[in-house]
């Protein structure tokens, strides 16, 4: 992925870092973790020095493992200092065609579907315990399907690790200084992790999970922890045997404390903020139009209006590019249609210029707290560290294994904490317009014969595309789309009508049909010349044939030549070479236009350019001017030495 630069782009390089205030919190849990890790490696060079090599290969494994979280926080944070926009992002609502490619990008027929339906598509919650979340939480129903995601997700961790603690609690009172308590007491551990990591490996915290949690079977297990939690104390005498194994209760209370909190603060900062969708209205102007010549000659004129729109000249993003189609027969359908979206803007962000700002924000609060206790985990993690790792002498192999098993409890719950608020300081809102032309309806060809057909001794003819009400749609809308991350997918959050717009596009490309010129009604001034000299030219056949002359009469013959003289001199404008300057390359994508003297915007590609040069936006040029069914382009472009003619 390149990087495109422009210097009037002011507000996508200028776009405050949404991540400011979780960079330092990061950054502090970062120092915190390396500080710990540091003196325990300190505790382990003393157990070298002493000759206690496995005390020592311990140690340093403790201190690796402070040493990973410090890595990994300062990774994130590093990695998030300079936060770059770009014009490239966000990530387009379907898949993005090429300036000049053809076809329907991938998901273009959802963002219609949207369009023409003028309504918002929602997961449906399944599952009781969703039951009962959406009940409590109504509004989350119209949230975008990340919140809702992640939502489900951690509701599903919290109320499975609510049931643990009971059971652990209700273990812990039975077992209680018996001879099963170790036992029991190791049985919660990989109970409490698995509970803690369902976030990680179930999805990615929201971002674009497929399969959501099953709450059929999280209600099963919670009924098996119970079962469990009354029945260990008659099964698990009869049927394990009494280890002599210190008790393990510290660390998986650790864990569950930790990830509760953590995925409570998360739904509290989310309900704090709920996304609603306030208006999902599209404006649509049908009519009909009536033109004689090849319907694709309608796309030339949609590109320049399309064009006319751009966001601070950023090209839109074309999602489907389908010109009319129409075959040699004489008669058929034909239909056509195109996409575009402009380049989205910022319309609201998380970029705090100070903490005191951010606490000002009632869900940012929650956020905030997130953090903190994320910070207090990595400090908890590393004091613990510090405080257990020089008395690893005096212990026994399962107490140094409690211990460290602690330090990695504390650990995994501050990169849950930090993890779960990634999702949320990452939300960016963004405006655009989107655009749908759709164009189809039946055409006739035929044969357009100039001249008298009878008498007549110079004639011309030429093959016409007549089409007759054919339906015209467009529609637009005005969006608010929400992406978690740059690089997320955008999801539609709201559609405001702009009635007015939609229907000037529409009367603007059906007056352009109408103005059409063909042979069949000359309108044109070139149309109007030739037919008079047309005309001329028979008369005077006539009048050769009737008198017996072998010359043209004089009026006639300086008429037919003076036409002549001017249909060559319009020949040869269109021809000779003209001057201009470059008005935009992109070197990449190997195309530009050139704005002549004449004040035209023409097109043109790297094909076209003469000795491979390289421009750039104000070159001067010279180039030949001629036309296409997609309007006005420039051919043999060739960059001006400075002793050129300017």
């Amino acid at each position: 992925m390149t990087y495109e630069f422009n210097r009037t782009d002011d507000y996508l390089n200028d776009f405050p870092n949404p991540y400011r205030l979780e960079n330092r919190f990061l950054l502090i849990a970062c120092l915190m973790l390396l500080t710990g890790g540091s003196f325990v490696l300190l505790a382990a060079r003393t157990y070298l020095q002493a000759r206690q090599d496995g005390l020592a290969a311990v140690t340093a494994l403790v201190s690796f493992i402070l040493f990973g979280g410090t890595v990994k926080y300062a990774v994130q944070a590093l990695s998030q200092l300079r936060f770059y926009l770009g014009r490239r992002f966000p990530l387009g609502l379907a898949k993005e065609l090429s300036s000049s490619g053809e076809g329907l990008g991938k998901g273009s027929l959802e963002v219609m579907k949207t369009m023409q339906e003028q309504a918002l598509h929602f997961p449906e919650p399944k599952g009781p315990l969703n039951g009962v979340l959406y009940s409590l939480i109504k509004p989350l129903i119209t949230s975008p399907p990340p919140i809702q995601d992640a939502a489900v997700r951690h509701f599903h961790a919290v109320v499975a690790m609510s049931a643990i603690s009971v059971s652990m609690a209700v273990s812990w009172f039975l077992f209680k200084d018996s001879a099963h308590e170790g036992v029991v007491s190791w049985i919660y551990l990989p109970l409490t992790g698995l509970s803690l990591i369902t976030p990680f490996v179930q999805g990615k915290l929201g971002f674009d999970t497929k399969k959501e949690p099953d709450s059929t079977l999280m209600l099963l297990q919670l009924m098996g922890l119970i079962v469990f939690a009354f029945a260990a104390p008659i099964l698990i005498p009869r049927f394990v045997p009494a280890w002599a194994i210190p008790p393990m209760w510290v660390a998986p209370l650790l864990l569950l404390v930790g990830s509760i909190s953590a995925s409570t603060l998360f739904l509290a900062s989310l309900l704090s903020q709920m996304d609603n969708v306030p208006e999902s209205s599209v404006s649509c102007c049908q009519t009909t139009i009536s033109m004689n010549c090849h319907p694709a000659q309608l796309w030339p004129k949609v590109s320049r209006d399309f064009q006319d729109t751009w966001v601070r000249n950023i090209p839109n993003r074309v999602y489907a590019n389908v010109p009319p189609v129409a075959t040699a027969r004489d008669r058929g359908k034909f239909e056509g249609v195109i996409l575009e979206e402009t380049q989205p803007t910022t319309s609201q962000n998380m970029g705090f210029a100070s903490l005191r700002e951010a606490l000002q924000v009632k869900y940012v609060r929650f956020l905030v707290g997130l953090c903190v206790w994320g910070v207090v985990l990595s400090v908890a993690a590393a004091g613990f560290a510090v405080y257990v790792a020089p008395g690893f002498a005096a212990m026994g192999k399962m107490e140094i294994t409690r211990s460290i098993l602690v330090v990695v409890s504390l650990l995994l719950s501050s990169v849950l904490a930090f993890r779960i608020g990634h999702l949320l300081w990452s939300r960016m809102y963004f405006r655009s317009r989107l655009t749908w032309i759709g164009l189809d309806g039946t055409y006739q060809t035929g044969e357009m014969r100039i001249g008298n057909q009878f008498t007549g001794n110079v004639q011309s003819r030429a093959a016409v595309t007549r089409v007759e009400d054919a339906t015209l749609r467009v529609w637009m809308t005005d969006i608010t789309s929400i992406s978690f991350g740059k690089d997320g997918k955008r999801h539609i959050m709201a559609m405001l009508p702009v009635d007015g717009m939609a229907r000037s596009t529409a009367e603007r490309l059906k007056e352009f049909a109408s103005e059409q010129s063909s042979i069949a009604a000359p309108t044109s001034t070139r149309d109007i010349g030739k037919a008079e000299a047309v005309l001329l030219l028979d008369q005077a056949m006539g009048s050769v044939h009737c008198n017996g002359a072998s010359a043209l009469p004089s009026h006639a013959s300086a008429k037919v030549e003076q036409l002549g003289h001017e249909g060559q001199r319009t020949e040869s404008a269109l021809q000779k070479d003209r001057y201009g300057r470059v008005k935009f390359y992109d070197a990449e994508k190997k195309f530009g236009f050139v704005t002549g003297d004449d004040g035209i915007d023409r097109f043109f590609n790297s094909n076209q350019l003469l000795h491979g040069a390289a421009l750039k936006a104000g070159d001067r040029v010279s180039f030949m001017p001629t036309q296409s069914d997609r309007g006005e382009v420039a051919r043999k472009v060739r960059e001006l030495a400075w002793n050129d003619s300017l």
